[in-house]
């Protein structure tokens, strides 16, 4: 079950990286609509690792509420 929080954890960090490339590509770009696209893209990325991040810690405490009961 752990292994579970490993893939969570795998997936934040894609979003990280998929926000860090967004961030690089509004950078790069001139065109006004096209900055705006990659910022919404990077917002995107941002509002998916709040989500896993709410999963991850409520998966955590299942695991650590299951770990007590059996004890």
């Amino acid at each position: 079950m752990h292994q579970i929080l490993n893939w969570i954890q795998e997936a934040i960090e894609d979003e990280i990286k998929s926000q860090k490339h967004y961030q690089k590509l509004a950078d790069e770009v001139d065109d006004p609509k096209a900055k705006k696209f990659f910022e919404q893209l990077k917002m995107d990325e941002e509002d998916h690792e709040r989500v896993l991040r709410t999963r991850y810690e409520a998966f955590e405490k299942m695991l650590k509420s299951d770990k007590e009961k059996n004890q």
